[in-house]
């Protein structure tokens, strides 16, 4: 949960939230569901259960709201949902607001959206994930509920070879991209793709998102490595040549020996012997 605004009005967002959350009355679970399919051994299942839907959680939360007011009637707390639907999926945060302008925005939830293109579904994902985000930021038992039977299971990421890798494919901007053709784009400075890199992502797609920052880190040090190599082999070069340059380098003779004394010259340019 991310906080904003004056750090003095903190206090009133506190004392309000804290009074909110004292007044809710868990909703009714009064819609049941049934659920079937099979186990990962193949083993068919099929149960029942009873959930609260979005309707039920909000109104529980509304009701407290409505008592949590000054000596004038005035209501104190209130929130609302950032719904964002993108071609990746849906994620929300509740946003949750104190009079004095103090406001909370919760942790987001997000979820793959497997029926793009589908209204009715898209909807009914969306409110599950408002529901859920809800039911989370004020301490609901969270139940899934029909909507949550769009919500497909997802299975733990795989570790790809490089072959899947490098022919891995994702949804960008609605069409079909290859993930490591949309990674180098983000790495040269393409502010698109870098926005789409640091979204949120199926567990697999954000397994092979990392798989490519890792092979590109590893990439790096390498290239740093080399880099540094060749500077020091540079230098060694360069030391060596110096030194070879220092042995071929004529000395100079010390000529303080070879001088013949021939006397002393006199005034007269005769020489005196």
């Amino acid at each position: 949960m991310e906080f904003f605004g004056n750090v003095k009005d903190r206090a009133s967002w506190a004392l309000h939230f804290a009074q909110v959350k004292a007044n809710i009355k868990q909703p009714q679970r009064s819609h049941k569901v049934q659920v079937s399919g099979k186990t990962k051994t193949g083993k068919p299942y099929t149960y029942e259960y009873k959930y609260a839907d979005l309707a039920d959680v909000d109104k529980s939360v509304m009701e407290a709201t409505k008592k949590v007011v000054d000596d004038k009637g005035n209501v104190q707390f209130t929130y609302f949902f950032d719904v964002n639907n993108t071609d990746q999926g849906v994620d929300v945060q509740t946003v949750l607001v104190d009079v004095s302008g103090f406001y909370a925005v919760t942790n987001k939830v997000w979820f793959k959206n497997f029926n793009i293109g589908d209204a009715q579904k898209t909807a009914s994902l969306i409110s599950y994930a408002k529901r859920y985000s809800l039911s989370a930021a004020f301490g609901i038992a969270s139940e899934d509920d029909d909507d949550a039977q769009d919500v497909k299971n997802i299975e733990e990421p795989k570790v790809l070879s490089k072959q899947e890798l490098d022919n891995y494919t994702v949804y960008y901007n609605g069409i079909k991209a290859n993930l490591a053709e949309l990674y180098q784009e983000a790495v040269d400075g393409i502010a698109d793709a870098q926005d789409w890199i640091k979204g949120s992502h199926t567990p697999q797609d954000a397994q092979a998102i990392y798989q490519l920052n890792q092979s590109y880190k590893r990439r790096e040090k390498d290239k740093q490595e080399a880099l540094k190599k060749a500077e020091e082999e540079a230098k060694k070069e360069e030391k060596l040549r110096e030194a070879q340059r220092s042995e071929e380098k004529p000395k100079q003779e010390d000529v303080s020996d070879s001088f013949v004394d021939i006397g002393t010259l006199p005034a007269g340019g005769k020489y005196i012997k």
